[in-house]
């Protein structure tokens, strides 16, 4: 049976445009789901895009984010 958890992404590996669960996230900065998720609603953290309802960050987003950049925009 396979683990609802989510594993631990080499970002260095994956394609720009791969994307990103709030686990995966939390997993490869130590910051908590539910701080991805309050930092969703307050319009911070890195950059939301929802597939099929669900959110996730692409790898490009996610590590502009932790370089300090600021990637989001006002949509």
């Amino acid at each position: 049976m396979a683990s609802a958890k989510a594993s631990l992404p080499d970002i260095s590996k994956l394609p720009a445009d791969a994307l990103l669960t709030r686990a995966q996230m939390a997993l490869l900065t130590g910051f908590s789901v539910i701080s991805f998720k309050k930092w969703a609603r307050e319009d911070r953290g890195p950059r939301i895009v929802y597939v099929e309802g669900r959110p996730r960050t692409t790898v490009r987003d996610f590590k502009a984010w932790i370089g300090g950049s600021s990637s989001q925009s006002a949509a």
